[in-house]
């Protein structure tokens, strides 16, 4: 109980940046680096975590705020550096790296309850597959998923457009425009673009690095002088891609629809629901209602796959932390958020 009050006051709507005196290591894994986060007391717990794509891994803020929230509830918290996702790349190489942090939080916990795992966003995928390997499956405590998707292709659409199809109904959501130059990194190589692949890609990473988490440049238009300087730097040719790429250009749909056709085959290892029947641990998916990147019924389309999971969706938390609510709304939604808080507070103790 006093693992969740303290999930409560740090997690709530009504404190934005605070977080409590934890103790942050970093270590090395193998090839990864990790940071593992401790409390200050002895530890109930384990969580090892899947980040999402990001190219600060665990230095980013947000997650790093987070992971000392998770640590001042009183468990170790293991957040690796997936080498992919660094390099804002899904990959079937995350699901190793994921386990070998998975055995290092193991060892962390010895004599503890077995680690959960906690994924976000695009990290529910490796952690998926980790927990239905016939290597691990047995050892994961509970699998805590926020944020996640079933459908990679559908997602990809969502990401440029906003447009989804949810039971039967087309569906046009306000998305997150700051995310294109990833997806068409994924993209590009579905296509017959004639470019320098190594200088646009390198472009788009700068776009995403000079673009993310500043909430002003989702505005339409806002981020184009940014695009339009780092444009200067590349030949005709190349720039040509590179603004198709941000979403500032002409004849992105139909490249759109072209790669979609294609996608199948090459990221069909990003299905998590055939994976989903082989997990043996408890799972619970959270989904905020407002997320911007990966749409809230994606959880739904993974409950379908997993019909004894947790389910809970709130209008408390986008995909980036915290979202802004009214008091009416946040009087509906403290019970979910309780929900939430409980969650997880008991995923890495055994609990459920």
């Amino acid at each position: 109980m006093l693992g969740a009050l303290k999930l409560v006051r740090w997690l709530g709507p009504w404190e934005k940046t605070g977080y409590p005196t934890v103790l942050r290591e970093e270590r090395s894994i193998g090839a990864l680096r990790a940071y593992v986060y401790s409390p200050r007391g002895r530890a109930r717990g384990v969580y090892v975590l899947a980040p999402g794509l990001h190219f600060l891994g665990p230095d980013d803020p947000r997650l790093d705020r987070f992971c000392r929230i998770l640590a001042g509830s009183g468990v170790h918290v293991v957040a690796p550096f997936l080498r992919d996702h660094l390099a804002l790349r899904v990959s079937a190489r995350s699901t190793d790296d994921l386990a070998a942090a998975f055995d290092f939080g193991e060892v962390l916990g010895a004599g503890l309850p077995k680690p959960a795992l906690f994924s976000i966003s695009f990290g529910s995928q490796p952690a998926i597959a980790l927990a239905a390997r016939d290597s691990h499956r047995d050892r994961v405590g509970a699998l805590v998923l926020f944020g996640g998707f079933a459908d990679f292709a559908a997602s990809v659409r969502f990401c440029l457009t906003g447009r989804a199809r949810f039971r039967d109904e087309d569906l046009s959501i306000t998305h997150d425009p700051l995310n294109a130059p990833v997806v068409w990194m994924h993209l590009l190589e579905l296509l017959e673009l004639e470019c320098d692949v190594d200088s646009v890609m390198a472009a788009w990473r700068t776009m995403v690095e000079r673009t993310w988490g500043r909430m002003e440049l989702k505005l339409a238009g806002a981020r184009a002088p940014i695009a339009q300087a780092i444009a200067e730097t590349l030949t005709d040719r190349d720039r040509a891609v590179f603004l198709l790429g941000c979403g500032l250009r002409e004849g992105g749909g139909a490249h759109l629809e072209r790669a979609l056709g294609r996608i199948g085959e090459l990221y069909a290892y990003t299905d998590p629901r055939p994976h989903l029947a082989r997990v043996r641990a408890p799972i619970a998916i959270v989904h905020g209602r407002d997320d911007d990147v990966i749409p809230w019924f994606e959880a739904e389309k993974l409950r379908e796959a997993a019909p004894r999971a947790r389910v809970l969706i709130t209008g408390l938390y986008g995909h980036t932390g915290a979202a802004s609510v009214s008091p009416r709304a946040l009087a509906r939604e403290l019970s979910t958020m309780l929900a939430v808080v409980r969650t997880l507070e008991q995923a890495p103790a055994g609990a459920w």
